[in-house]
């Protein structure tokens, strides 16, 4: 390594370009996976990724620690586009009815799009705080509704509830039902019959944790009209 006079490392711009190249390289290695699984199926296979690259399996390898570097990057890749989709859905934008629709359509519809990739994530292995990457964005997701519930009662002048409690519980149930579903080869349910009865019982615990601060709401209701105060309370 290069040093100057004050003994200082200075960046070697071989190595800087070397470092770009390869991340570079792990991007479209990790995009080329991730179509793969798309096209294939879950069961990744590292040989077949090389053969799509045209590189030797040995070669391949050097721009990761390990296959299990590979998959994590893959997993990460997966989960930044189920994130893109779900994220812009968490908003006050229309009525309580059809803001639960719009969540709930984001996540099938992402689901109905990319089957294998959903599998590939291997969701069901997962609970929250398994410390996962998984377990991980499962509790984002429970924080994000958490903090727009807490929004709302903050605006109501509701009293302090278990709310990240209730968030928690429903993205669990919706995961567990879209996972069963996804997996089950003999549905009991279309998509859209289950998509309704996703949506149906959401509103039923929302509306059940809502009568027991004694709020009484109706699906119709705008979010805005509710939201008076998008600050939430400090915590003590």
């Amino acid at each position: 390594m290069a040093h100057t006079t004050s003994g200082r490392p200075r960046t070697d711009k071989r190595t800087t370009r070397w470092n770009q190249h390869k991340a570079q390289r792990q991007n479209e290695l990790v995009d080329a996976a991730v179509t793969l699984i798309e096209e294939e199926g879950p069961r990744f296979r590292v040989q077949r990724l090389a053969e799509r690259a045209g590189l030797p399996r040995s070669v391949l390898y050097r721009h990761f620690k390990d296959r299990a570097t590979l998959e994590e990057l893959i997993r990460r890749r997966i989960v930044a586009s189920f994130l893109h989709r779900i994220e812009p859905t968490l908003t006050f934008d229309g009525t309580i009815e059809e803001a639960i629709h719009r969540v709930i359509s984001a996540h099938l519809d992402w689901v109905a799009q990319h089957p294998h990739l959903y599998t590939y994530m291997g969701v069901a292995e997962h609970t929250m705080n398994d410390g996962s990457l998984i377990a991980n964005t499962k509790t984002a997701i429970a924080h994000k509704l958490s903090e727009r519930f807490d929004q709302i009662l903050h605006g109501l002048g509701a009293p302090h509830a278990p709310i990240r409690s209730v968030a928690v519980g429903i993205v669990g149930f919706v995961d567990t039902a879209v996972n069963q579903w996804v997996h089950d080869p003999a549905r009991e349910q279309t998509e859209q019959q289950l998509h309704t009865m996703l949506c149906r019982s959401v509103w039923a615990v929302l509306n059940a944790t809502l009568k027991d601060l004694g709020i009484t709401l109706t699906p119709q209701q705008h979010l805005t009209d509710l939201n008076h105060n998008p600050t939430p309370p400090p915590t003590t």
